[in-house]
């Protein structure tokens, strides 16, 4: 049995934590603005091509179409669309996000994913990029669905 007072001690941290996000919000360097970028599934579907769109800052909409569909079954979807929240860092992008695909295929298993994405600002206006798309099969959820995932590594432009 737990002690009242661990529980306390337990609980008064947990709040605590809840809090700590909220100065790191304040610095938060996150500008406005219009993202382009063009990225190649480097895993198993090496050369499949998604070119996508982000506008926002902190939080932001997504929409993004494939190019060009190399080993992909039946083939690649044809739209992208959806939301995330970015923290950017010095001249590093941290984004979690939800995007809602068109097609099933052998790298997303459903239409909803989950999506997480890595950015550096080379310049002002160019960036490189690695997104990973998923509805999160690894870790339990619709486990019998196909989920290779999406790994996008690309550049972009900013606007």
């Amino acid at each position: 049995m737990i002690p009242a007072v661990s529980l306390a001690r337990a609980a008064a941290l947990g709040c605590a934590l809840l809090l700590l996000p909220a100065p790191a919000l304040a610095f938060d360097e996150t500008s406005t603005g219009l993202r382009l970028s063009i990225l190649d599934e480097v895993t198993s579907g090496a050369g499949s091509v998604l070119a996508s769109a982000r506008y926002g800052g902190a939080w932001g909409l997504k929409l993004g179409t494939w190019i060009r569909d190399v080993h992909v079954v039946p083939k690649a979807p044809s739209v992208l669309a959806g939301g995330d929240y970015v923290w950017t860092w010095s001249g590093w992008r941290f984004g979690a996000g939800v995007v809602w695909v068109d097609r099933l295929t052998n790298f997303n298993g459903t239409r909803w994913n989950f999506n997480f994405s890595v950015s550096y600002d080379l310049t002002e206006r160019i960036f490189a990029e690695y997104q990973h798309l998923s509805h999160g099969s690894k870790v339990g959820i619709k486990t019998d669905a196909p989920n290779e995932g999406w790994n996008l590594l690309g550049v972009g432009f900013v606007f």
